[in-house]
């Protein structure tokens, strides 16, 4: 095995994998602004749009065990080429199909469950392999710069999709995210991923539903794991159903802004994300994880409550609405910087708590139960939406954040992190 380098700028092998998911993330990025644009002018139907969209995450729920074992048991390196391949010949094959007028509503919902299984194979090894390829002491500058991507791209994704749909129409953007899988693939052939560590206190079971319940059975006896899972997932509820809904929401019906700044204040968020994650890469290892969990999470909380102040009739009748829209970009921009500094040594944790040869699964169970939640994070805020002031909702979410946050006082588990990970 070739000696890895004390530098990320000098890792190759990071560097590959970074590059080549960030490439792969932007043509994705680009593939869901022309895919919704696509269904809503050939059906002209906000269901079966939302149909699409759910076969996008569906399969991720139903297969995201399985690919994460998948990812422990197989060669990673293998799985992540091939997964990136598949959705590059799945993508350019509906661009053509596209092209020719020959993709109707079955075959764009087809191919949207063919891509989303082979996302629930791709996130879990990609996430397996980071501590694969980079040094310990590294580990929180590579997962910033993973988390930097994520969101960075969304930026893109959202800025560049309308443009190029413009200029190149629907099919080309298709034929562009289908490159981008192909040249994602081609840089990973070079990544150098070291053979999955297998721990011998760990049985093997044989069967691939085993494997599943083996990996839930270890979580379970693991209670600073079960506490980590619970703060992603809550944090992963309250925010998909806040921002997919509430957010875009608040600015169309109640502020009544006009597309341009409704596009500007819906890249804040990933925008602070973004900042965050870079101020992470560049300062030292975290060593407190308790404490900058607990702080971070609870000034989240209470900034979550405060979007609600400038959502108050009083206030949205004495003030202007630019003057409001301000303010909410602003505490959103500060909320997305606090979630890059609460997530990333959270995956930070679960890589180094979690052995390698069951890293796959159990992030891949994390994968499966957040997308679980996403359709009923998005059911339930939709329904309050229409029932109850949009205040209100924003209110009851930062109190229910500021509850678990300082719950986590109480949980000597999440007190006993900082040495768990010394541990390991």
């Amino acid at each position: 095995m070739k000696k890895r380098k004390s530098n990320l700028l000098h890792n190759y092998n990071f560097i590959l994998l970074f590059l080549g998911g960030f490439v792969s993330r932007v043509g994705n990025g680009i593939h869901y602004i022309a895919l919704v644009w696509y269904v809503l002018d050939i059906t002209g139907s906000g269901s079966a749009t939302g149909i699409v969209l759910l076969l996008s995450t569906l399969p991720g729920v139903i297969i995201g065990p399985f690919g994460g074992v998948i990812a422990d048991k197989f060669n990673r390196k293998v799985l992540i080429v091939s997964m990136d391949i598949l959705r590059g010949l799945i993508v350019l094959v509906l661009g053509y199909m596209i092209y020719t007028n020959n993709a109707g509503f079955f075959i764009i919902s087809t191919a949207t469950v063919l891509i989303a299984i082979c996302n629930s194979f791709f996130n879990p090894a990609i996430t397996a392999t980071i501590p694969n390829i980079v040094e310990d002491f590294l580990l929180q500058k590579a997962n910033s710069l993973n988390h930097f991507s994520v969101n960075f791209t969304q930026i893109i994704g959202a800025a560049v999709g309308g443009i190029l749909i413009a200029y190149y129409g629907i099919a080309g953007v298709f034929f562009i995210n289908g490159t981008s899988f192909l040249i994602s693939a081609f840089s990973e052939l070079f990544i150098d991923i070291p053979k999955i560590r297998i721990e011998e206190k760990l049985e093997k079971s044989p069967t691939i539903i085993n494997e599943i319940k083996f990996g839930l059975d270890y979580l379970w006896q693991k209670k600073e794991l079960v506490s980590l899972f619970t703060v992603a997932l809550f944090l992963n509820f309250v925010s998909t159903g806040l921002f997919s809904l509430g957010i875009p929401y608040v600015y169309k019906e109640v502020l009544k802004v006009n597309s341009q700044l409704y596009g500007y204040a819906q890249s804040i968020f990933p925008a602070g994300a973004v900042l965050g994650s870079l101020i992470l890469s560049q300062i030292p290892e975290i060593k407190n994880y308790f404490k900058v969990l607990f702080v971070s999470l609870s000034t989240q909380s209470i900034l979550l409550g405060i979007v609600a102040i400038p959502l108050f009739p009083l206030v949205l009748l004495n003030f202007s609405m630019m003057n409001i829209y301000y303010s909410l970009i602003t505490i959103l921009f500060i909320i997305g910087v606090l979630n890059a500094i609460i997530n990333v040594p959270i995956t930070l944790l679960l890589q180094r708590l979690i052995p390698d040869n069951l890293r796959g699964r159990i992030t891949g169970l994390l994968s499966t139960m957040s997308q679980a939640l996403i359709p009923l994070s998005m059911a339930i805020t939709g329904y309050l939406l229409d029932r109850i002031p949009v205040y209100s909702l924003f209110l009851t979410a930062g109190i229910l954040s500021l509850m678990l946050s300082l719950s986590l006082l109480n949980i000597s588990a999440m007190r006993n992190l900082n040495h768990m990970q010394q541990k390991n």
